[in-house]
């Protein structure tokens, strides 16, 4: 009945597999399997994983704090951006900080945590304010605590925009130019964005590493691609068409 069933679903051009067969075959032989999968194993791999999240829970560390919240809260995590404790309406969830400039005071107000993440907010700050953020970001970490960066990747951009797919799903733009602007202007949106909320720099992993050992205060950095273990969308990369992501361990 299941053969049947499965059958039939492939036909409707659907596909039925499970979590553990996403996790545990490889690529190429889920592709092989099911030609419809092409180019999207990974992703659904992703999909499909525990990753980090997971890791993090089984060793009880589950204190985590999100730099810039965007209007999305999830469970176990605090939130700190500029927006007012009123507008926010998040007691206890939220809290209203300048994370370049903050004091002492409220540094210690806002406790310690096993895990710092920043989803598509790093490149908003100029490099030398990243480096602040960064450090800052240090003497807010528990021991051996975790921090998680993903930013746009330029090396992905860099290629939609030679490979003329610049425009493809990035609708967004048209909130800054017309619709039949030429490529170069699109390309110039991703480094630039919007006018209210201005990209300060560009990033691949190689600049997001280089600018965490300049710190020199974290150890075990690296890229997490959606191929790795710790891998998981929406947790690692909430925009896994267009991100990168680096973790660092405190020093």
């Amino acid at each position: 009945m299941k053969k049947f069933i499965a059958a039939f679903i492939d036909k409707l051009g659907f596909v039925l597999i499970s979590k553990r067969k996403l996790r545990t075959y490889q690529t190429a032989k889920l592709e092989e399997t099911y030609p419809i999968l092409q180019d999207k194993t990974d992703f659904l791999r992703a999909k499909a994983n525990k990753g980090l999240r997971e890791k993090l829970i089984q060793e009880k560390k589950t204190k985590w704090l999100e730099i810039g919240c965007g209007g999305t809260f999830e469970e176990n995590f605090v939130y700190v951006d500029l927006f007012p404790n009123t507008l926010v309406n998040k007691k206890g969830a939220y809290h209203r900080l300048d994370i370049v400039n903050a004091t002492e005071e409220e540094f210690i107000k806002l406790g310690k945590f096993d895990l710092i993440r920043m989803q598509h907010v790093f490149e908003h700050f100029s490099p030398e304010d990243g480096l602040t953020v960064l450090n800052n970001c240090a003497n807010l970490l528990n021991p051996n605590g975790y921090l998680l960066i993903s930013t746009p990747d330029l090396k992905k951009y860099i290629g939609f925009y030679l490979t003329d797919q610049i425009r493809n799903n990035y609708d967004w733009a048209l909130n800054r130019i017309k619709k039949e602007s030429p490529n170069s202007f699109y390309f110039s949106v991703f480094t630039h964005s919007v006018k209210h909320e201005r990209h300060e720099w560009c990033y691949d992993a190689e600049g997001l590493m280089y600018q965490l050992e300049r710190t020199k205060k974290f150890k075990e950095i690296k890229e997490i691609t959606l191929i790795d273990t710790l891998a998981n969308i929406p947790f690692t990369h909430n925009r896994p068409n267009e991100d990168v992501c680096v973790l660092a361990q405190l020093a």
